[in-house]
């Protein structure tokens, strides 16, 4: 069963972006050990995306996080504690489809990882202030949603 699927935004300080979430470091592996943690496979093609972007001007950067993101990939895949969640379906694309037409969701990525944490009745973990708005206010398309904040109270 997956309890709490995290977004983009936590597997990145993972590939060596730096996210400037509160003790993360030290808060993350506590994170995996008390939850049932998932990811959707969006989110490593998502990570990569945003890794080409910021080191779009520099070649030398641009090496060392490509490294870094498979060593990151690598950590990922072999850590026992999060898992990764299905990629697709019919019933995940119905509600990535409405939160695009419906809602005007227009980034791919989110509309994947929300639909994936609606199919999975899970809680999305996330910072995106869109996606809190659609969680709290769309019927139908409501879902469990928490923030960095709120759930280091939960850890601490």
């Amino acid at each position: 069963m997956v309890e709490l699927i995290i977004d983009t935004t936590y597997l990145l300080p993972l590939f060596g972006v730096r996210v400037g979430l509160r003790d993360f470091d030290r808060l993350f592996p506590r994170l995996l050990d008390e939850f049932d943690v998932a990811y959707s496979p969006v989110s490593l093609i998502e990570a990569k995306w945003i890794i080409l972007a910021l080191t779009r001007r520099n070649i030398m950067l641009r090496m060392r996080m490509l490294e870094r993101y498979i060593r990151g990939l690598k950590g990922i895949l072999a850590e026992e504690r999060l898992k990764a969640t299905e990629l697709t379906n019919p019933l995940i694309e119905e509600v990535a489809d409405k939160l695009l037409l419906n809602v005007g969701l227009k980034d791919y990525f989110d509309r994947m990882i929300y639909s994936t944490t609606k199919y999975y009745n899970a809680t999305l973990l996330t910072e995106d202030e869109e996606l809190m708005k659609i969680a709290e206010a769309k019927p139908g398309l409501t879902i469990k949603i928490t923030s960095w904040n709120k759930m280091i109270e939960k850890l601490s």
